[in-house]
């Protein structure tokens, strides 16, 4: 009866697999210009953005919405974004120049994937896609960050931001997205007492998807702006059984914790080959670990394996502040859970072919995001 119960829950890792990809692999619509419908004009002058940024150079790559426009002097705004950690700021509002210290948030020069935009200039029935002019972040790249990237428009005084929330997702070795609204949020309360900002407003223009709800926050830059530098009825309980879901837990928290010390202390190493080190501790540690329950009963031994995973999901999340996360993932991450179990179940039971299906099931489920059929 428990092998069958096992094999049940080994069909639901691979339909749960299937799920999780959305069928991503059909081919997509033929690439379009935006029409005219979906531009906004985001200052009132004719100069036309739309409002998402895409994969490649068409609409049927969109990803997120654009959220934030600043109005200023595309590099005086980027001089003021870029250099905000350690620069004061001079500002001649009326008759008079203010100083001001430096403060705000610390915005950092940040790397992320290529992304485009479409713009058309006012009085031109044509427009062009750009990509980002820069990126920036704030918080971790290993932890949870908000990252934007910087449209400047070629031939109107105005910047597109694009903010998003995420955090590192090491079963994705990628990050994730967690909010699109709130970051622009973020962004229109880090601005908003600065000295060089006159005014900051919202605009609705109505063009939902991409997480942004049909929202612009306008930031006003000042006219002069000068940048200076289930287990209580289990009897026997052996160190087995809590060493074995110790050790998975600690292996998450630990390469999340490892990750983000290496980043504050290898300053010249790219984040992306801290990862690429502890992501095999990742994959790998908690399966060792199931190896000392190879005696112990197989159904505890699975319950104790998939619950010590989930919680060290959950827990890893929670430490750097992910507060929610897209249903596909939650599904996949349901689906590892499971697998892990399945695994765990056939090496208590030393069972070969068990343990074959269970390891494969549970490499496929990490491999899958990496191919990015998750």
């Amino acid at each position: 009866m428990r092998r069958i119960a096992m094999l049940v829950l080994a069909w639901f890792v691979v339909v749960g697999l299937v799920a999780t990809s959305g069928f991503t692999g059909a081919t997509p619509p033929a690439a379009e210009e935006p029409p005219d419908a979906r531009l906004v004009d985001p200052i009132g002058t004719g100069s036309h953005l739309w409002p998402y940024t895409s994969k490649d150079t068409s609409t049927q790559g969109r990803t997120l919405a654009i959220n934030v426009v600043v109005i200023g002097d595309p590099a005086t705004v980027r001089r003021a974004l870029v250099d905000r950690s350690d620069v004061n700021w001079t500002r001649a509002p009326r008759d008079k120049e203010l100083e001001v210290g430096d403060g705000g948030t610390p915005w950092q020069n940040a790397s992320g994937a290529k992304r485009y935009t479409y713009v058309r200039p006012a009085g031109s029935d044509a427009g062009r896609w750009v990509a980002s002019s820069y990126q920036l972040s704030t918080g971790r790249y290993l932890g949870s960050r908000v990252h934007v990237r910087a449209y400047q428009s070629p031939n109107a005084n105005w910047t597109g931001i694009q903010a998003h929330e995420e955090y590192w997702d090491w079963y994705r070795l990628r990050h994730t997205v967690t909010g699109v609204p709130e970051a622009g949020r973020f962004v229109e309360r880090d601005l908003r007492d600065e000295p060089f900002v006159d005014e900051i407003d919202r605009q609705y223009h109505g063009q939902g998807g991409g997480g942004g709800h049909g929202w612009l926050t306008v930031v006003q830059f000042a006219s002069v702006v000068v940048v200076g530098s289930a287990f209580a009825n289990e009897r026997n309980v052996e160190p087995e059984d809590v060493a074995m879901p110790a050790a998975v837990v600690a292996t998450v928290v630990g390469v999340r914790g490892a990750g983000l010390l290496m980043e504050s202390h290898l300053g010249g190493v790219s984040p992306k080959v801290i990862a690429g080190v502890l992501y095999p501790i990742l994959v790998f540690a908690p399966v060792a670990a199931l190896f000392l329950t190879r005696d112990r009963p197989a159904t505890r031994t699975a319950l104790l394996a998939a619950a010590a995973l989930g919680f060290a999901i959950l827990h890893d999340m929670s430490t750097i502040g992910v507060r929610q996360v897209p249903v596909r993932l939650a599904l996949h991450r349901v689906v590892l859970v499971t697998s892990f179990g399945v695994l765990a179940y056939a090496i208590a039971e030393d069972d070969r072919r068990l343990k074959a299906f269970g390891a494969i099931s549970y490499l496929l489920v990490l491999v899958a995001p990496l191919v990015k059929f998750v």
